[in-house]
């Protein structure tokens, strides 16, 4: 399980992370209308768009990536991340699972 740090209260932002000799680009973007965050993955050519963030979620189980995505929600509130800054004041972490850890927490909730 990897915390995926630098995540700002900008609206749009770009990570790149290093997974199996290869990268996954992460596109992280925050709908002040909606009041949501979506996530953008792109590995290995293949791409999915506007994943709403939820917490104690797996949020790529149906696509068939080896790695999954899951928010935490450090104050307990059980609030998906709604306001721009939950990630950079630590409200909310985001997480990239890899195969073992999704394993590991298939069907039930994530304790982190």
């Amino acid at each position: 399980m990897k915390l995926i740090t630098n995540i700002t209260d900008e609206a749009a932002q770009q990570h790149t992370i290093l997974f199996a000799d290869d990268e996954i680009t992460l596109r992280i973007l925050f709908h002040p209308f909606n009041q949501m965050w979506t996530i953008d993955v792109t590995y290995k050519g293949k791409s999915r768009y506007g994943v709403k963030l939820a917490v104690n979620t797996l949020h790529l189980r149906s696509e068939n990536y080896p790695f999954d995505f899951y928010v935490a929600d450090t104050s307990d509130s059980g609030l998906d991340p709604v306001r721009r800054e939950d990630f950079e004041l630590g409200r909310c972490q985001l997480y990239m699972l890899e195969p073992d850890d999704m394993q590991d927490i298939r069907g039930q909730d994530v304790q982190i």
